[in-house]
């Protein structure tokens, strides 16, 4: 059975940090793709248009669901994401995305990284102030626990103890 696994929690927490570890440690992961998207469209057209920005990563969050192969994989984001950034700027969840959140399931367990303004930045990708990002990762909450999701929240620390926290919950050294 194929567990896939998602690390999930507003931008600038860490997930991407933690992703990267589990990869270095040789783990099988998918990395986010929103962000290669965002730096596309900017440097493409200049523009940002949510909803286009929206069925790319779709696809993309899509396509990366059907590539697993492993027995376990990570994924920086879940397709459950893109319904929790539009659910924190009260925009309608399309009928399509909300049959994906219901029939691409992930592992029932999601990690989700919580807001640490210690660790927040903003960079070409990420425009979000700290305030945003603690609203995109309750947004997050909400949406994944509705679909019935066990979200376990990863402890501050270094990459390393939050890695560590990661594969020994799920009981894997």
């Amino acid at each position: 059975m194929q567990k896939r696994i998602v690390l999930t929690g507003g931008p600038g927490f860490g997930k991407s940090s933690i992703i990267q570890e589990l990869e270095r440690r040789g783990h099988a992961v998918f990395h986010e793709v929103a962000r290669e998207i965002i730096h596309e469209m900017q440097t493409s057209t200049g523009d940002f248009d949510l909803e286009t920005f929206s069925t790319k990563v779709q696809l993309g969050r899509i396509r990366q669901f059907h590539q697993a192969s492993e027995n376990m994989h990570f994924y920086d984001r879940g397709i459950p994401d893109i319904a929790g950034f539009l659910l924190k700027d009260k925009l309608p969840i399309p009928n399509d995305l909300l049959d994906f959140c219901t029939t691409l399931n992930y592992h029932k367990t999601v990690f989700i990284t919580p807001p640490w303004e210690a660790i927040y930045h903003k960079d070409p990708e990420r425009r979000e102030d700290f305030r945003e990002a603690v609203k995109v990762h309750k947004s997050l909450e909400a949406t994944y626990a509705s679909l019935g999701y066990e979200l376990v929240a990863v402890p501050m620390g270094s990459i390393a103890q939050r890695c560590d926290f990661v594969l020994n919950h799920l009981g894997i050294r």
